[in-house]
């Protein structure tokens, strides 16, 4: 049996294994891949993976005979070069094309790349994509520029699921890689009121250069209320990007009348909420998931185009046997954006900036 080197997650560990080479089935394409970026979510899986399982339970994505103990291979934000088709495809793309793509397998009901027990994902050399979700890489796109517009596409979706105006005020908190994508739509719509908010200095002087107008650090000053005087009676639109659920009841409080909340960020415990200061305020909550198809190819052209900064994204990179030391510094306060593994090189994380 033909194997590969794939990064697995089990029991919130992560270590290099041998792993059985996937074989492409109808309508699917063996890639090899080139680089994948390291997500928030990745990190959340590994350090909540009993709580992230439960909830794949209870969804019915997971059936009830794998156990928490289940291995998991990361990885859903690629680019990869095209190995073998499988049966039932139309070889549009020549073998060696540089592709990326949704990481969602129609062909199994749907199945997340990276986030499906079962599944190969990025981490691993190789791994499965649906011949029609192919998106062919730019020439001058670089791989990790290209694995860098999966982050941008959740950004940009949850712009568009705030149905923003040109008039409100936007109030962006958390200024990773999710935050700053928003902040890059925000800005590419012609918002012309971004606030950025976070308790890095060095993370709000980026958001600045991805388009923010005004920034706060919410240790020193109420973002909220920051926010909230620069809106000057118009709506406020409030972007969640740090994953902390513990931060949505301080929104809702804080928020003035009429205002929006946009959760972006990946919440899967139990939240309080007063929900009595939403009801007398009329405040409307929005949840963000994933992108469409066709927002993720924006994404990817915005790339191409140089519409966006994405070298600034790009803080490191990391070989495949430096990847479980790499999510023990990225679990910790960092000052890393994004960390793109490259699986075909050894090496542990070393900074781009």
């Amino acid at each position: 049996m033909a194997t590969m080197n794939a990064v697995v997650m089990q029991d919130g560990a992560l270590s290099v294994q041998q792993m059985p080479l996937p074989e492409p089935q109808a309508g699917q394409v063996l890639v090899r891949s080139l680089a994948c970026g390291i997500c928030g979510s990745d990190l959340h899986i590994t350090r909540h993976t009993g709580e992230v399982f439960d909830f794949y339970r209870k969804l019915g994505v997971m059936p009830d005979s794998l156990d928490n103990h289940t291995p998991l291979l990361l990885g859903h934000e690629f680019c990869a070069e095209i190995v073998s088709y499988g049966p039932a495809t139309e070889k549009n793309l020549p073998v060696g094309s540089r592709v990326t793509s949704v990481p969602i397998l129609l062909s199994q009901n749907g199945a997340g790349v990276g986030v499906t027990p079962g599944l190969s994902g990025a981490y691993s050399e190789y791994f499965i994509l649906d011949e029609a979700l192919l998106l062919p890489v730019p020439d001058n796109v670089p791989a990790e520029a290209a694995a860098l517009a999966e982050p941008l596409a959740v950004g940009l979706h949850s712009v568009n699921r705030s149905n923003i105006g040109a008039e409100d005020t936007a109030l962006v908190v958390g200024c990773g890689p999710i935050g700053l994508a928003v902040i890059s739509a925000l800005k590419l719509r012609g918002i012309k009121n971004i606030v950025a908010a976070d308790l890095q200095q060095d993370k709000l002087q980026i958001a600045q250069e991805f388009g923010a107008t005004a920034s706060a650090n919410p240790a020193q000053q109420d973002e909220v209320a920051l926010a909230t005087e620069i809106a000057a009676g118009q709506r406020l639109v409030i972007f969640e990007c740090v994953g902390l659920h513990t931060l949505i009841d301080g929104f809702v409080q804080r928020a003035p009348a009429n205002a929006t909340l946009v959760i972006t960020g990946v919440h899967t415990a139990v939240s309080a909420i007063n929900y009595a200061y939403a009801t007398v305020k009329e405040l409307d909550m929005r949840f963000s998931y994933y992108y469409q198809p066709e927002e993720f190819s924006e994404c990817l052209n915005t790339i191409a185009e140089g519409k966006v900064p994405w070298q600034k994204l790009l803080t490191g990179k990391v070989g495949m046997d430096g990847v479980a030391q790499a999510f023990q510094q990225l679990l910790q306060p960092n000052p890393h954006i994004k960390v793109v593994i490259e699986p075909w090189r050894n090496g542990a994380l070393e900074s781009t900036h």
